[in-house]
């Protein structure tokens, strides 16, 4: 026997009145956190990946926790590569709460969910987490189905995992999170002239003029004086044109807010090997490995086996 026809698991306003009730608790009972877009600057589109992307925009937002028990995944495990910590933490979120506060303003073009890729900060964790999945059919259809599914199901479930930091741009405007680009960028590091006496505001991003004329832009992370000179360090660079280039001696940098004009004059390579240079990355053994090396192996032979001329 067939349904009653007298009621109707469609019914549009109790779908209304379920998004409500579950936008109300979570303002209650969920967390603020803070939903973090990831702008692809450069797309490899044969792998299908992006080569270059930066996380300049950041929104408030309330979200359940539904990892109650503590962090999921593999926690932390010992690897020969060291201790990797691979929390992973489920999210809810509203589908309407998104859509007004992230999807109209986040992106330059409508999304229709939050993306994989994208980066959620959790204050009261101190965990900035990584989107690796999106499940947009749960719960599935409580009140029926109908040919806009937006409006049957009222909320997106992220799976997260702890991000891991690849040299991408960062500026949040959440201090917390732009320090980690700071902390653990391999950026680049060069003695600059002053046109005046004014220096680069730190923390503000640079228009980059490199000699053959191609334009980029690099924030400023580091800054300090040194009887060689004023030395700077740059975060990641980007350029007009898609590409990788370093900077070079003659490159033109112009400070966004103060308005402050430098010139390169050298580049300093980031390494262990001089102790007078300051290193990003702590654990780097570049130098030390090249030189244990050379007790080993005897690199001057081009060719072990004999040369074929």
């Amino acid at each position: 026997m067939p349904r009653s026809v007298y009621f109707s698991q469609r019914y549009r306003p109790e779908q209304n009145l379920l998004e409500d009730l579950l936008i109300e608790s979570m303002k209650i009972m969920g967390h603020d956190v803070f939903y973090i877009p990831r702008k692809i600057v450069k797309q490899d589109f044969i792998l299908n990946e992006d080569v270059i992307s930066s996380f300049d925009a950041s929104f408030l937002i309330e979200m359940f926790v539904e990892s109650v028990d503590g962090f999921e995944g593999d926690g932390d495990l010992m690897t020969k590569f060291g201790l990797e910590t691979r929390d992973q933490i489920t999210l809810v979120c509203s589908r309407r709460r998104w859509n007004s506060l992230i999807g109209r303003h986040g992106y330059t073009n409508d999304s229709v969910r939050p993306r994989e890729g994208d980066l959620i900060y959790v204050p009261f964790s101190g965990g900035l987490f990584e989107i690796k999945f999106v499940e947009d059919k749960s719960p599935f259809f409580q009140l029926g189905g109908s040919g806009d599914t937006k409006g049957v199901i009222p909320t997106f479930k992220l799976t997260c995992e702890l991000f891991e930091y690849s040299g991408q741009e960062i500026d949040t405007g959440i201090p917390e999170v732009d320090l980690i680009q700071g902390g653990h960028t391999q950026g680049s590091r060069v003695v600059l002239d002053f046109d005046g006496g004014d220096v680069h505001n730190l923390g503000e991003t640079l228009t980059i003029e490199l000699p053959s004329g191609i334009l980029g832009e690099a924030e400023l992370l580091q800054y300090e004086h040194t009887t060689n000179g004023s030395i700077a360090t740059f975060g990641t660079l980007t350029f007009n044109d898609g590409e990788f280039h370093t900077l070079t001696v003659g490159t033109e940098l112009t400070g966004q807010t103060s308005g402050t004009t430098s010139t390169v004059t050298s580049v300093i390579d980031l390494n262990d090997g001089d102790a007078a240079l300051f290193v990003n990355d702590d654990l780097t053994q570049n130098s030390s490995f090249d030189i244990i090396g050379n007790d080993y192996i005897d690199f001057s032979e081009s060719n072990p086996f004999g040369d074929p001329s």
